[in-house]
């Protein structure tokens, strides 16, 4: 049976136009998988590896280590440095309180990290951890003579837990905001009574946790007045109407520096 002219020749058409697109199809993928081949090979080159690394705040932190660990280093590819991945990396030293990463093409990349001060040595267990101003603890070890001590019940604790005790956070945060020339050798106890400091050779009776900013800035006012003597009992429960007590005894003189009556001069 023989086929019309007309369909053979529009089964032929439509038959090379089908292959056509399937060429150009082709074609384009090809090219595509040669662009992509080449950026990739590009983005992974000499040319766009990582050649700056600035590192800014570290002093305590394992910053230097974590970087190193997640394959932030000079000479690897600019796009494999994954800021989100690093700061999540950073954030879990204890030390660290915040990071963040910046990466600049073709090859820099800053770093910057705010690490928690520490502000005492708190008793844990059987040893002595480092704790932060926010109650968060950051190393164990001993503490160096002269150290800030804080006292009070925290239980076991090892470094990146917390201190759950709300006046103890705050006995540590006076601390934390001593003057490095009245930090030396003061100790701070949370009690259920309340927190009390001893500081410069006076005991300090600081009430509850309110107000731990103001109560520092009278205290160090009253200090550098001069008007206080060793021994002296400093109320700041109200930071705005403190109190000084002496406890000490009265020294009575003796009798022979008394004039007495039957003296003739």
């Amino acid at each position: 049976m023989s086929v019309d002219p007309r369909l053979a020749a529009r089964r032929r058409e439509v038959h090379e136009s089908w292959a056509r697109r399937r060429m150009r199809w082709l074609v384009a993928l090809a090219l595509a998988v040669v662009v992509l081949a080449g950026a990739y090979a590009l983005l992974r080159s000499p040319w766009l590896a990582v050649r700056a690394i600035d590192v800014r705040g570290v002093d305590s932190s394992a910053a230097a280590e974590i970087l190193a660990a997640h394959g932030v280093v000079e000479g690897v590819a600019t796009v494999s440095v994954r800021p989100e991945t690093i700061e999540a990396a950073l954030m879990a030293d204890p030390w660290v309180v915040g990071a963040d990463v910046v990466v600049t093409w073709p090859g820099s990349v800053d770093v910057t990290v705010v690490e928690r001060r520490p502000a005492a040595w708190v008793e844990s267990g059987d040893r002595w951890v480092l704790v932060g101003e926010d109650g968060v603890v950051v190393d164990e070890g001993n503490p160096p003579e002269g150290a800030p001590v804080m006292r009070a019940v925290v239980g076991e604790l090892v470094p990146g837990d917390s201190i759950t005790d709300p006046e103890a956070v705050a006995a540590v945060s006076f601390l934390g905001l001593l003057p490095p020339e009245l930090v030396v050798g003061a100790v701070a106890r949370a009690t259920p009574g309340g927190i009390e400091a001893d500081v410069g050779g006076h005991l300090v009776v600081l009430g509850n946790r309110s107000d731990m900013p103001a109560k520092v800035a009278t205290l160090v006012a009253m200090l550098e007045e001069g008007e206080l003597v060793e021994g002296d009992v400093i109320n700041l429960v109200s930071p705005t109407r403190p109190g000084v007590t002496n406890l000490q005894p009265q020294v009575e003189g003796d009798e022979e520096d008394v004039p007495s009556s039957d003296d003739s001069g």
